[in-house]
């Protein structure tokens, strides 16, 4: 009778093999888990990075764009040091972006600086311009080195030949990542919508002085800079336009008479009623003193016609309040018109229609 070979080994050593490998088998399906958190991680990181790479751009958008569409020129750009950063996020390429960063802003500082000086008032521009450096310099600088102190912290563990340490290192850069993500997130979306704010208020206050600085401040009409400037446009244009020269006669006797706070809301109501006789093509601006010019796109026959109608809506009584008292004060105009004819000069053709004033003025 064949006896069966058994194969044996000993009841404790097969216990302890067989516990052996399930601890194996545990650990190992926790780094992996590990591992598959800080890859998510790392796609959270990339995810901020994104988010603060589109506030470089926003920065472009809002303080370098504007700032160069308003004085016609080349903005500073950031965009080498964002393909760098997006391309390679090592701590090289964060400390080359800030140091691009903080020359464009400064190039940026100057450009208004130089371009603007003298036009408007520049304090909002500089103090925006230097917060959002000092802003973006501390931010970039203490996640900088919040990211580094992760690397190492990422390097010791890779370091640690126990399983269960490895693991709980990698746990804990995974949380200090997962922290780090969202206070840039939430730092990324407050500083966009403060560069939003500043350059919304900015813009509107650039706008304000810019009309302020074509307009004449007694009555609100354009003033002698900007008139002559529509009208080298209308010459290079070449489009047929003519200009009425008016002059308030006797004016000089309303401020000998009146005093010279009426003599000025004379010529605020004069000029008001002046903006309500001209068309949406026409232009009218305060010439200097109590002489008006007015721009008609039309030619002299037209031009002509039209000064009739304008002085006879603009001549008659005035109703003035000047020192706390009401005064009425008769109003007669003087004109001269002219046509502008090919190939002449702007000072040419004011010349014939202030000459055509005088003429006028002996005719009265």
């Amino acid at each position: 009778m064949k006896i069966p070979q058994c194969h044996w080994r000993p009841a404790d050593m097969g216990h302890d093999a067989d516990t052996a490998d399930a601890m194996s088998t545990k650990e190992f399906i926790s780094l992996r888990a590990s591992l598959d958190r800080a890859e998510y991680q790392h796609a959270l990181f990339q995810s901020a990075l994104t988010a603060y790479l589109e506030a470089l751009a926003g920065v472009e958008r809002h303080v370098f764009q504007p700032c160069a569409e308003k004085i016609q020129g080349q903005p500073p750009s950031v965009a080498p040091a964002r393909q760098r950063l997006a391309g390679q996020p090592s701590q090289e390429t964060f400390s080359a972006a800030q140091r691009e960063l903080d020359g464009a802003l400064q190039t940026a500082h100057d450009f208004i600086s130089r371009e603007l000086a003298g036009t408007v008032e520049l304090a909002e521009v500089v103090r925006l311009l230097e917060a959002t450096a000092a802003s973006l310099q501390n931010r970039g600088g203490r996640r900088e080195s919040e990211f580094l102190d992760v690397a190492s912290g990422l390097r010791r563990a890779a370091e640690r030949e126990d399983l269960q340490e490895l693991r709980q290192h990698i746990l804990a850069q995974v949380q200090l990542i997962t922290s780090l993500v969202e206070e840039m997130r939430q730092e990324n979306r407050q500083i966009v919508a403060e560069l939003e704010r500043e350059m919304h208020a900015y813009r509107r206050r650039l706008d304000e002085v810019e009309a302020a600085a074509h307009r004449d401040a007694l009555t609100g009409l354009a003033n002698r800079a900007s008139f002559e400037k529509r009208a080298q446009e209308m010459i290079e244009s070449g489009v047929p336009f003519s200009l009425v020269l008016i002059d308030l006669n006797h004016f000089k006797r309303v401020n000998d008479v009146h005093g010279h706070l009426a003599g000025d809301e004379l010529l605020r109501v004069f000029s008001s009623r002046l903006k309500h006789q001209l068309r949406a093509d026409d232009m009218a601006a305060r010439w200097g003193g109590d002489e008006f010019v007015v721009l008609l796109p039309a030619a002299l026959r037209d031009a002509m016609a039209r000064a009739r109608l304008l002085e006879q809506s603009l001549s008659g009584d005035y109703q003035l309040t000047a020192g706390g008292e009401t005064l009425r004060v008769r109003v007669g105009l003087s004109m001269g018109v002219a046509e502008h004819r090919p190939g002449e000069p702007l000072n040419e053709l004011l010349r014939r229609a202030d000459q055509g004033l005088y003429q006028s003025k002996g005719i009265r």
